[in-house]
């Protein structure tokens, strides 16, 4: 039998060995393959998600395209449409102080209040007279006052209202100046409307800026000043049996 030595069967077992691949070098291949096949297809998916981003991007950059457009435009067309009114304002402005001029030159405007004579009694203090014989006859828009002043002064007119047995100050003018004596007008800064029934309040803030006569009006009068949304007790005001008629009142444009 021939003897074969231990070398010999070394060498027989290292070839043996080259010539075999284990099981799981297969399976880690296979394993491989598959996972180069599924990031080839995540690649794929990544690469039509970057093209569909960059699409909406691009819709994006239009639409704020478009915006900033809009944007423009419509701040063009404010800017015009407030010149415009702006100007109509100023137009019809314009027209309405042409208006009152000449009817105010005209003699044309509505007086409400007591005759501008020269009157025998004047006050020793300053008082508010609530005119209550000449309520407004109508609705409409005063503009301003007219009396027969004894010396110049500065005052005040308030419109109330009745509400029961009491007056409510729902206007109040800035405060007025009388400079010289006679019968002067005096206008508001600013019209006022006013409701059939409304009451015309005078303060005035020197002594003997106006003169009465007594047993031929309702003027009543108080000490104390009111403020714009006080209320007025008519009970409270002096002056009923007085009957005072001052000369003062307002002028504007009534129903």
């Amino acid at each position: 039998m021939k003897q074969y030595s231990i070398a010999s069967y070394l060498l027989l077992a290292l070839t043996l060995s080259a010539c075999q691949t284990p099981p799981d070098v297969k399976q880690v291949e296979a394993q491989n393959l598959q996972l180069q096949t599924e990031l080839a297809q995540a690649q794929n998916k990544i690469d039509a998600l970057a093209s569909e981003q960059a699409r909406l991007q691009r819709e994006i950059d239009e639409l704020n395209r478009v915006k900033t457009v809009l944007d423009t435009e419509k701040t063009v067309r404010v800017q015009e449409s407030s010149e415009l009114r702006g100007q109509v304002r100023r137009f019809v402005q314009r027209q309405i102080d042409m208006l009152k001029e000449f009817m105010v030159q005209s003699d044309l405007l509505d007086y409400v209040g007591g005759e501008l004579v020269q009157r025998s009694n004047v006050d020793t203090k300053p008082l508010l007279l609530v005119d209550m014989a000449n309520p407004m006859p109508g609705s409409g828009t005063i503009t301003g006052v007219s009396a027969h002043f004894v010396k110049p002064g500065t005052f005040n007119v308030q419109v109330m209202r009745p509400v029961d047995e009491q007056l409510v100050v729902i206007w109040q003018s800035a405060r007025l100046k009388a400079v010289n004596s006679g019968v002067q007008r005096v206008n508001f800064p600013v019209s006022v409307g006013v409701e059939r029934g409304d009451v015309i309040a005078y303060q005035f803030n020197e002594a003997g800026v106006v003169s009465f006569d007594t047993g031929t009006g309702d003027t009543r009068y108080s000490d104390d000043s009111v403020a714009l949304g006080e209320l007025v007790n008519t009970r409270s005001l002096r002056g009923e049996q007085d009957k005072r008629a001052y000369s003062v009142g307002v002028y504007g444009l009534l129903n």
